[in-house]
């Protein structure tokens, strides 16, 4: 289920030297958004241990409102990959708002941990987690690492 996450403004500070947004900045709210979603299912901590397919598709601008989706879409024996959606609403004339539109999206990678080693997921579910993750759970649990679930 894709959930709001974060949501905020760009300010002046969050700016480079060109105007824009630093990558980096965004990228660091991308992922304590996917934390936010990994800390609502689990009981333990856990750490981003990877970033693919992260896509810039547009600038990110001054005064931008910004919405971070987020959706947990598989989850391993220790690992829960998260789609990352992160989307702006600028101002433009006269103050009116523009459509919101995704401008840049990744799958952030979790591990469960407890005293710095990676727990079993089942493990470490909260007991109010959503019926279709503790499924998910379930079948990561049951995979061999290394192959994928059908």
């Amino acid at each position: 289920m894709r959930t709001l996450s974060v949501k905020g403004r760009v300010y002046p500070t969050d700016l480079n030297h060109n105007g824009g947004v630093f990558g980096g900045w965004i990228m660091g709210k991308m992922d304590k958004a996917a934390s936010i979603a990994v800390d609502e299912i689990l009981k333990s901590g856990a750490v981003t241990v990877s970033v693919t397919d992260l896509h810039f598709k547009e600038p990110v601008s001054n005064g931008d409102i910004f919405y971070i989706y987020t959706e947990i879409v598989k989850i391993g024996r220790s690992s829960i990959v998260i789609n990352v959606d992160f989307k702006i609403r600028s101002i433009v004339e006269e103050n009116e708002l523009s459509e919101i539109k995704s401008v840049v999206d990744a799958k952030f990678t979790f591990v469960a941990v407890e005293n710095k080693k990676s727990v079993a997921i089942c493990d470490v579910l909260r007991p109010d987690a959503s019926k279709d993750i503790i499924e998910m759970a379930y079948i990561g649990k049951h995979t061999k690492k290394g192959t994928n679930p059908k």
